[in-house]
């Protein structure tokens, strides 16, 4: 009886530290005149304050503490042209969240005095008349790869290399694709098909190749993945083929003879041909806690509220990947990352950056 007593507390025990001390959670509170949300979820925070008819809302990833999280205090910004509220959270960090001319926006696009110690300082480099020019502006666990038509500059911390792979220039990288931390690309030096795909490892620039075993058109584009399989359809031919990036087995799953195939919802489909040849059927299995819109300016909204649009840049931006609520991008000719904490930060310059971004740049996070 008492070993089934002590088991007994043991277990009640883990029971509570589990449901108070690591699930997901839901709070509503009161400070000062503010209603305030906080929806805690999978080591990401979702706030939303409520001044009147006004809702701010933000998000933070970071992993819970044993007791709810509040907010302790919010400051009030304002001038005659915006007003901004700044919330305080205990061992974590915040900005200033702000509303100007009838719209929320990002309160570095907002040139004011009053913002400026929140505001980080930004690298602004003269570019003189070099092609390229990298600015020294990623942490040591962010991988930026661009195409150099023989290769890639690989960007990592404080320094980049450049990585040759061919012999040859090419202009379209288009049968390139990243998985996890490895570039997956058809093999350049050869003409018109090609029969192996060449790998660039981005954390350590280790090269590879895998033998596909069979002979595909140049004419082909990357489906997707899923897991660790790739996946490839020849236009001319009309195959899908499946590549097992981990024991590099090349097996065909689709053609006239077997029918053709989809991935959909977890289990693969029976679908048609012209699905592949005209829509160019796409495996993305990433999600977003968000939404873009472009319109004269980019606009963000937070999926647990997307009556709240957010400007946050001034500019048409095309968006390269999303890492929680961190965005790399490209505009113009520049290659930026932006958060909500530090801005936009300029990472690096290429004069051809304009005319030649699709399939050209590469983001790992490890």
């Amino acid at each position: 009886m008492k070993k089934i007593l002590i088991y007994s507390i043991i277990l009640s025990i883990l029971l509570i530290l589990i449901k108070y001390g690591f699930s997901n959670y839901t709070i509503t509170y009161k400070l000062d005149n503010y209603n305030i949300k906080t929806i805690y979820k999978n080591n990401r925070f979702y706030y939303e304050i409520k001044d009147g008819n006004t809702i701010y809302n933000f998000d933070i990833y970071s992993k819970r503490s044993f007791l709810k999280t509040k907010i302790s205090k919010i400051k009030e910004i304002k001038d005659d042209n915006f007003n901004c509220i700044y919330p305080t959270i205990k061992n974590q960090n915040t900005y200033p969240l702000c509303y100007s001319n009838n719209e929320f926006i990002d309160y570095n696009l907002i040139d004011s005095p009053l913002l400026l110690e929140y505001k980080k300082e930004t690298i602004n480099v003269d570019k003189a008349n070099k092609d390229f020019v990298y600015y020294n502006n990623l942490s040591k666990n962010e991988f930026v790869a661009v195409w150099n038509y023989k290769g890639y500059i690989v960007m990592n911390g404080k320094s980049y290399q450049n990585v040759e792979l061919f012999k040859k220039d090419k202009y379209d990288n288009s049968l390139a694709y990243l998985l996890n931390d490895t570039i997956y690309m058809a093999n350049n030096d050869e003409e018109h098909e090609f029969t192996s795909l060449i790998t660039l490892n981005l954390t350590n620039l280790s090269k590879d190749k895998i033998d596909l075993g069979y002979t595909l058109d140049f004419d082909s584009y990357i489906v997707g993945n899923i897991k660790n399989n790739l996946y490839i359809f020849d236009n001319k031919y009309a195959v899908l083929y499946e590549i097992n990036t981990k024991n590099k087995k090349v097996k065909i799953i689709a053609n006239n003879e077997k029918g053709y195939v989809k991935y959909d919802n977890g289990k693969f489909i029976s679908c048609s041909k012209n699905e592949y040849k005209v829509n160019k059927i796409k495996y993305n299995n990433e999600t977003s806690k968000y939404n873009y819109t472009i319109n004269n300016g980019t606009y963000k909204t937070i999926n647990e509220n997307k009556s709240l649009l957010q400007k946050i840049n001034n500019n048409d931006i095309k968006i390269i990947k999303e890492n929680d609520n961190k965005l790399y991008y490209n505009f113009e000719d520049n290659f930026y990352t932006y958060d909500p904490y530090n801005g936009n930060n300029l990472i690096f310059y290429n004069y051809e950056l304009t005319f030649n971004s699709d399939n050209t740049m590469f983001v790992y996070i490890n």
